[in-house]
């Protein structure tokens, strides 16, 4: 399991044995999950979706739309606020996915990034510094959190991280109003632009597509870096333990290795992508409310996103959140000529969907065209690989 499975070639398997590539991608199905976990692959097929995506969310979309008299075609902020969630459940699904924890409270994580965030752009209004100071913020939060909540599981560790985030958003209405501005929520949130202001946020990067902004390639950044690095934990020795402890958490404590650090090291990576979630979500919306950034509804949206997605794979949480965020924020706005405005049906139509692909496609929207890829490739679902003893990815 500790062999490196990056170079595409030959891979070391547990027993000793050798599988050679001959072997290895006997199947256009296993050759494409061999890709998989390369990072010179991942990371260029990422950038190369990154770079068409705000196109199809937009412009294709408003043009369909056009066509069938429905406005289904996404808004010029939404590309960049999908890869900010796409990024805390990244790391949401490290801790879920993996290891199997179900944690209640990352909105903790998440809002004390935001708060942070905006704190420190009252002195110095740097997109760049308010991430790092936002992360390193929700990191330090996470240890005494996961100290603590590691210590239980199943149902009691749920409720743990529940009740931390609950204290924060409560104390964020009440006695910290004076830091949060409370109910009326944190405005005048100023963000200069990158390298000194030098380049403002909200310029176009290409004239003609207005969703092209240099908010939009900021976040496409650090997603990229975000992915990558989510990429190489998983297929490191730590990935696998992570993995292995969701499987057996007894068998793993059998062989000597420490459970509580392996998984308390999980719920902090994890809360490191939340708070990177948090700083970028406060720069681009410019506003930071204690519901928005800590209820425990938030949490709750981290779960739908990740499960609809697919809990396991690396960037199938990113097809949740994109489904998540456009039935909030376009669904939301359609008009129907029988139903009328959906407006806050929205969280119905989202349950419709996530009951549907939970019922039908159990591994989610990824598992879903990953089976699809594999079975035109010639090999067989992803989903009887693993039942036959083969590894999810």
């Amino acid at each position: 399991m500790s062999g490196d499975r990056s170079d595409g070639g030959t891979d070391v398997v547990p027993d000793g044995g050798t599988v050679t590539e001959g072997t290895a991608g006997g199947s256009g199905g296993s050759a494409l999950a061999g890709l998989r976990d390369r990072d010179d692959f991942v990371v260029v097929a990422m950038a190369a979706a990154l770079v068409v995506f705000p196109f199809l969310l937009i412009d294709v979309l408003g043009a369909i739309g056009e066509v069938i008299g429905i406005s289904i075609g996404g808004y010029s902020g939404l590309p960049s606020l999908v890869l900010i969630y796409g990024i805390i459940v990244i790391g949401f699904n490290l801790l879920l996915g993996y290891t199997g924890l179900l944690s209640f409270g990352h909105a903790a994580f998440f809002g004390s990034a935001a708060y942070s965030a905006a704190l420190f752009s009252q002195v110095v209004p740097s997109p760049i510094l308010m991430v790092i100071v936002g992360t390193i913020v929700a990191t330090l939060l996470a240890w005494p959190i996961g100290f603590v909540s590691i210590r239980r599981s199943g149902v009691y560790f749920a409720v743990l991280t529940l009740t931390f985030g609950q204290a924060l958003y409560f104390y964020a209405l009440g006695p910290g109003a004076w830091l949060t501005n409370g109910d009326n929520g944190f405005s005048g949130i100023e963000a200069h632009g990158l390298f000194v202001g030098a380049i403002p946020l909200d310029a176009q990067l290409i004239p003609v597509f207005d969703s092209y902004t240099v908010m939009y390639a900021f976040a496409a950044v650090v997603m990229l870096i975000a992915v990558w690095v989510a990429n190489r934990i998983i297929n490191s020795p730590y990935g696998l333990i992570f993995e292995a402890l969701g499987e057996n958490e007894e068998r793993v404590e059998f062989v000597g290795l420490n459970v509580f650090r392996y998984k308390l090291m999980a719920f902090v990576i994890s809360a490191v992508f939340a708070g990177v979630g948090g700083a970028m979500f406060v720069i681009h919306e410019q506003y930071i409310h204690p519901t928005t950034g800590l209820y425990w509804i938030q949490s709750g949206d981290f779960v739908i996103m990740t499960v609809l997605g697919g809990t396991g794979s690396l960037v199938g949480p990113v097809f949740g959140a994109l489904v998540f965020e456009y039935v909030a924020n376009v669904i939301s706005g359609v008009t129907l000529p029988v139903v009328g405005s959906i407006g806050s049906l929205w969280r119905f139509v989202l349950g419709a969907v996530f009951v549907f692909i939970v019922w039908v496609f159990p591994r989610g929207i990824y598992g879903a065209f990953s089976d699809l890829g594999s079975r035109l490739l010639g090999g067989g679902s992803e989903e009887s690989a693993a039942a036959d003893g083969g590894e999810h990815e």
